[in-house]
C-alpha cells in the first residue's frame, strides 16, 4: 500500500473516532451513552412482546399486536413518527419479524404466511409532505427486507386527510375515517396479506380497512401492528 493510501486510510479511521467522541450515541429511552443500536442493554430488556396469539378479531380477520403502546415502545414509535429518527424503523421491524416467527411457531394459530404480501396503512400526502417520510412505510420496507415477504405500498391509499383521532370515541372514529381510503387490488388475492400499522387504539381504522378488503374478496389476511393500547 502506498504512503498516500495509508495516510488516507489512517485519516479516515481518525475522523471516525473523532466523530464517535463528538456524536456519542445515546439510548433513546434513558439517554445513557451506548456504542451501537438505539437502546442500552438495560432498556432493551424492558422490551417484552405480547403472547403470540391474536389479541382480537375484526371482520373475521385476526389482529396481532407485538407490544402494548407504553414505556420504551411508545417512546420509540413517537421518536420515529415525530422526531425524524428514521433509524428506529429498522429496529421496530426487527422486533416485528421476531414476533411473526413466534406466531408461526405457535401451531395453535394455524397460520401460513408463505408468499405473504405486506400492505402498510399509509398516511395522507399532507402528513408525508410535512414529515418528509411515512413512518409505517419505513417499518414495512425494513420488515420486507428482513422476512423476505413482498411489499406492496400502492394497494392501499389514503385519499382524504383526517385530523388526529386520539380524542374521539370509537363510533366517532368510524365516521371520521369513512371514505378516507381507496383499495386497489393490484396483487394476487390468494396470497396471504399482512395489513401493517404502528398502533391500534380502538380498532376503528382496522375495522374500516378490513371491510374494504372483504368487499374485494380478500379473505386470507391478518392485521399486524407494532403496538396496541389497553383499550383494544
Amino acid at each position: 500500500m502506498s504512503y498516500a493510501k495509508k495516510l488516507a486510510s489512517y485519516t479516515k479511521i481518525l475522523i471516525k473516532e473523532i466523530l464517535d467522541l463528538i456524536y456519542k450515541r445515546k439510548c433513546i429511552n434513558c439517554a445513557c451513552q451506548i456504542n451501537d443500536g438505539i437502546l442500552c442493554k438495560t432498556c432493551l430488556k424492558l422490551v417484552q412482546n405480547l403472547s403470540p396469539f391474536a389479541q382480537g378479531v375484526i371482520n373475521n380477520y385476526p389482529v396481532y399486536s407485538a407490544f402494548y403502546y407504553e414505556g420504551v415502545i411508545k417512546k420509540l414509535i413517537q421518536s420515529l413518527k415525530f422526531k425524524h429518527n428514521k433509524a428506529i424503523s429498522y429496529y421496530l421491524a426487527t422486533f416485528l419479524a421476531d414476533y411473526i416467527q413466534q406466531i408461526l411457531n405457535n401451531k395453535t394459530n394455524e397460520l401460513n404466511l408463505e408468499g405473504a404480501i405486506i400492505i402498510p396503512v399509509l398516511t395522507h400526502t399532507k402528513n408525508y409532505n410535512k414529515r418528509g417520510y411515512d413512518n409505517v412505510l419505513l417499518i414495512a420496507e425494513n420488515l420486507a427486507k428482513i422476512t423476505g415477504y413482498k411489499l406492496n405500498s400502492t394497494a392501499l391509499r389514503k385519499t382524504k386527510y383526517t385530523k388526529p383521532m386520539y380524542k374521539l370515541k370509537r363510533k366517532q372514529r368510524l365516521h371520521h375515517i369513512e371514505n378516507s381510503f381507496e383499495l386497489n387490488v393490484d396483487f394476487n388475492i390468494n396470497n396471504p396479506v399482512i395489513l401493517l400499522d404502528d398502533i391500534v387504539t380502538t380498532g376503528s381504522t382496522l375495522e374500516y380497512l378490513t371491510s374494504l378488503f372483504k368487499e374485494k374478496g380478500v379473505y386470507n389476511l391478518i392485521c399486524l401492528t407494532v403496538s396496541k393500547t389497553k383499550k383494544f
